[in-house]
This record gives C-alpha cells, structure tokens and sequence, in this order.
C-alpha cells in the first residue's frame, strides 16, 4: 500500500493549515505587540474593535463581535478602566444600558494595536495588484460561507448590506445608497459603521450573484 504523503492532502485542508499558520502568526505579533504596550492581546482586540466602530458600544455587544465571552470582556474591560484607556458612560438612546468607549488615551493605545496585525498589510502590498484583489474576493467568499453556515458571528459586510444595489451596474460592480458611489468587488467592505442588515431574499441575491464572481 503506497504511504500517504502530504501532496495527496486535499486542497481543502491544505488552506485549511495555511489559515491557521497565519494565525499562529497574528497570535504571536499580536502577543509581541501587548507586551510592549502593558496589554493582553484580548485587551488590545477590545481597544481595536471600539476604535473601529468609533461609537460607545456595549459589553455584550462587544462580547458578540469580538466572539468573547462575557466574563472574558468584563474581566479585560476592568482592567482597561484601571489603565484609563476606556470609560463607561450612559446610552443615549437608553438611559439604563452603559456604553464603553475610549478614552483620548485609549485611543492612543487603541491606534498601536490595531497595527500589531501591519506584517500582514505589509506582506499584502508586495503581491500584485491582481492577485491581492484575488484574494481578497476569495477571503470574503470563504467568510460569507462560514457566515451561511454559522460558524462565526456575522460580520457588518457590504454583502449583506440593505444599501448595496447590484442591478445594472455592471460585472463585478456595485453600487452603495448610503455613501451614493460605485465600486468594484475589490471595495466590498468586511467591517462598515453604517451596516443595515438586508432582508433574507436580498442578501441570498447578492449572494447568488457575487460566489459566481
């Protein structure tokens, strides 16, 4: 009987195995970048999320998008509040439920490590302008899957936005209401501050028509 050899893995879990390499390497920066700046990488990922969504948001919330448990967070948030990186202030919109956001020193810390991860960015911009949109289309057709699939927590994407149009715009074009511009598939954002989720029948069009890309 022949002896199995690596060339005969299945394509699928040799990506599979390069994903994970590449976050065994986000992991280890990312543990190289706390350490220098008197954090955990949990700690830094919260300092990130709230200067991306660049709104208070709520420790649930932020347990969810982050895939964090609750204890997980309140314990990092805590110690962030110690540190006088973040503060809890009351919700506008609900004067019962606490909002966490950075605080101007926050924001410095949270600016250094949201580039713990710039060795990828870096890495990136030495493919071809070709290949890094390939890949790019590809990451977001295997995100949207798992998405499907429920494997991870939904992301605030353009392909599942109420303000993406596809008709009429062309192969490979789209069209945000929101910001009133057109683009190609090399600009569907993975994370948008102004994300309103599409109804089932228009996410699964938007779908149909961009896993055909």
């Amino acid at each position: 009987m022949a002896t199995s050899t690596p060339l005969d893995e299945k394509l699928s879990s040799r990506v599979t195995t390069g994903l994970l390499r590449m976050g065994t390497a986000l992991r280890s920066h990312a543990w190289e970048g706390a350490a220098l700046s008197g954090l955990t990488p949990t700690q830094g990922e919260i300092l990130t999320l709230l200067l991306l969504r660049g709104v208070p948001m709520r420790l649930g919330k932020i347990a969810e998008d982050a895939a964090l448990t609750s204890a997980t967070v309140s314990e990092a948030v805590s110690t962030l509040e110690s540190k006088g990186l973040v503060e809890k202030r009351r919700d506008a919109n609900d004067g019962r439920a606490l909002g966490l956001r950075l605080t101007t020193k926050g924001r410095t810390s949270a600016k250094r490590a949201s580039q713990w991860a710039s060795f990828v960015t870096t890495a990136a911009d030495l493919m071809s302008d070709k290949d890094r949109a390939q890949l790019y289309r590809m990451l977001l057709k295997l995100i949207s899957t798992m998405e499907i699939r429920g494997d991870m927590t939904r992301q605030r994407m353009c392909l599942t936005c109420e303000h993406l149009e596809t008709a009429a715009r062309g192969k490979g074009m789209y069209h945000c209401n929101y910001f009133n511009t057109t683009f190609d598939d090399s600009r569907l954002a993975i994370d948008c501050n102004a994300h309103e989720e599409a109804s089932i029948a228009t996410r699964n069009k938007i779908w149909k028509l961009y896993s055909k890309s």
